[in-house]
């Protein structure tokens, strides 16, 4: 799970940090070279770098489900009497003795 999540900030922050030196060695003013390096890397992350995004997206989704159920205690009740009443129609019946 990290390594998406570390992947995703060293790609922004690599990014940011190449933009800041480019324009700063075109002679931007430092001010303005942060800025508009924040709005670019920004503005390409979201073209680049949306498989990570999702991939995370994917993640958070998962692990909120997995630990939290899906928020509604009712829902997760029925979920769980679907879930064995699936169970007990997939194992084979017991012929019954007279």
């Amino acid at each position: 799970m990290r390594n998406v999540w570390l992947k995703y900030t060293v790609y922004r922050l690599g990014l940011f940090v190449l933009l800041c030196v480019v324009l700063g060695v075109l002679g931007v003013p430092w001010f303005f070279s942060v800025l508009l390096a924040a709005m670019l890397s920004f503005a390409f992350s979201m073209f680049f770098l949306g498989h990570l995004r999702d991939e995370i997206s994917k993640q958070i989704h998962e692990k909120r489900a997995n630990t939290l159920g899906s928020g509604d205690p009712e829902s997760d009740v029925e979920n769980e009497i679907v879930d064995l009443e699936a169970k007990r129609k997939k194992s084979p019946a017991k012929p019954e003795s007279e």
